[in-house]
This record gives C-alpha cells, structure tokens and sequence, in this order.
C-alpha cells in the first residue's frame, strides 16, 4: 500500500547499507535505491550510503496490502499479472493508495518486482520477476527489445489500413508546470515509433479496434502518437482532449463515471497490454489479457 515508516534500534556500529542487508534482507541493488531515495534517517537526518550508523534509525519502506489481485499465471521465476485499468503499477510518493506492487508483494514477497510498468489507466498484462536472478535476466530481454507487447486500443474516427507512426517523443522540459505529465512530439525528442492494424470500425460510435505495437519505448508513446493523427484513444483524459477537461482530471482524477465519459468519450482509457511473448531459460511464452472491452460488445468477438 503506502510507504511506511518503521524504526530500528542498531546495537553495533554498521555500514549503512550493511545494516539494509543484513538485518532488514535487501540486495545490494535494494539497499543503494534506498539510501539514493534518502529513505533512511536518523533523528531526521537523511543517512548517507557510506555513514556508519548506529542507535535509532528511521527507515521509509513499502508495506503490501492484498488486493485480491491472483496472478495470471506465475512460476518459481517470474510472474503474469492482468492489471485493472485506474490501479497503478508502483506506489507513488508517499500517497496511501493501492498498487500492483500490493498484490504483487503479498503473494511473492518483498524479492518480486515489477519489470516493467503500465500507466494507472491502461490495462492489461505485467511481468514481474520473483527473485532477483530472473530479475536481472527479464531486465535484460526487457532492454534488448525481446520481450514483444501488442496493444488493443479503441480510437476515435475510421482507420482504414496500417499506419506507421514515426514521430519523435520528448518529455515536457518544465516537470512540475501545468500539464507537465504529458510527452510532446518534438524533433529534439527520441526517435519513436507505433504500427497500427485496424482490426474492426464501428460506424454508429465512429470508432476503430487497432491493434498497437510500440517499435520503441516512450512515457505515453501509443496515446500520443494516436492523437497525434487525429484518432485520439477513447477515455484518455491527456491527449487530444480540450487542456480544460485534462486540468480538471489532473485536478479531480475520481470522476464520476458517466461525468469522465462526457468529457472524454469512454468510462475509462480504451487501452489494454493485450499480448506478451518472449523466450525465457529455453522455454517459450506468450500471454494474452482477459480484458475485452466488454461495454462495447460491437469489438467484443475480436478478442
């Protein structure tokens, strides 16, 4: 659920990191993310990675709660989960607010992480790894691009043939400013790109299925690329939306339902991680989410 803060009595003089090991069970990897994140203190006195500590510390860490959230599919190494859209993937700040990492951590312990994220409204499939040996591997098929994810997403409008979007993406230069969380197409952004397959049109809503693949990896690459070329995602509240309405999300993101869909054409995002396929010691996977867009039974028989 939240961060936590917990308070340990060290009888010994101990390194810093040493006593983050040794008595609290974090890797090295664990311990250094958690002094970096100045996590540690001592009568409110942030504790430095190389300080000798002893007596009294305070340490700042994540406490599961379970969210009935069962696993996909899961094994000794790693695990599948299908998350609910509007549930974020890792807690964030210091907020008392569920994640995955609840579910996660409950079920695995405090050894399993997420490998890699979906934004809080996206649906869909997550792989996350239960010790930090498949960690490191997953990591690495993560980074060479050899774990492949499709997307089904529900845009605005008629697309009528496959589209290769190939527009650059950039963060917003000034990070806590008004609307700051959006990515913004720029040539002095990294090289991004999106195929999309158009699987079914829907006349009287004016709406297309589309199967995404993202060639490349950026913060909100699918939403932005698709309003991109006027064919918005449904129930996205950032992009290709009056700034107003996003504001006012930002502002108030527990929206009434029928209220979110006024303003942005869906009850929710119309985005899920719909398919994962990689290769794992020797074996071969693929995964497919559970979610079909069922308040729009017209694209149902497509999944």
């Amino acid at each position: 659920m939240p961060f936590v803060t917990n308070s340990y009595h060290i009888t010994q003089p101990t390194p810093a990191f040493l006593f983050l090991m040794r008595h609290r069970g974090y890797t090295q990897a664990q311990a250094q993310k958690i002094l970096d994140k100045k996590r540690l203190k001592q009568h409110n006195r942030i504790i430095t990675k190389n300080e000798i500590i002893c007596g009294q510390v305070e340490l700042s860490e994540f406490e599961a709660c379970d969210i009935s959230l069962e696993p996909l599919f899961f094994n000794e190494d790693f695990c599948i989960y299908d998350k609910p859209h509007n549930l974020l993937t890792h807690p964030k700040g210091r907020f008392y607010h569920y994640s995955l990492n609840d579910a996660l951590k409950s079920r695995f312990g405090n050894s399993a992480h997420t490998i890699h994220r979906l934004d809080k409204q996206t649906s869909g499939l997550v792989l996350c790894a239960i010790n930090p040996q498949s960690e490191q591997e997953l990591k690495k098929l993560i980074s060479s691009r050899q774990i492949h994810k499709t997307y089904y997403a529900i845009v605005e409008g008629k697309l009528t043939q496959e589209y290769l979007i190939d527009e650059p993406i950039a963060l917003q230069k000034h990070k806590g400013t008004d609307l700051s969380i959006k990515s913004i197409i720029s040539p002095y952004g990294k090289p991004s790109r999106t195929q999309l397959y158009p699987l079914a049109y829907h006349s009287p809503t004016d709406s297309t299925l589309v199967r995404a693949v993202p060639l490349t990896g950026r913060t909100h690459q699918i939403r932005l690329h698709c309003a991109h070329i006027g064919h918005r995602i449904l129930g996205d509240p950032l992009y290709g939306v009056k700034e107003e309405y996003s504001r006012f999300y930002l502002e108030s993101p527990l929206l009434p339902p029928h209220q979110y869909e006024s303003y942005f054409g869906a009850p929710h995002l119309c985005l899920n991680a719909h398919t994962l396929a990689f290769a794992f010691r020797d074996k071969h996977y693929r995964f497919t989410s559970c979610y079909n867009f069922a308040f729009m039974p017209h694209f149902t028989a497509y999944f």
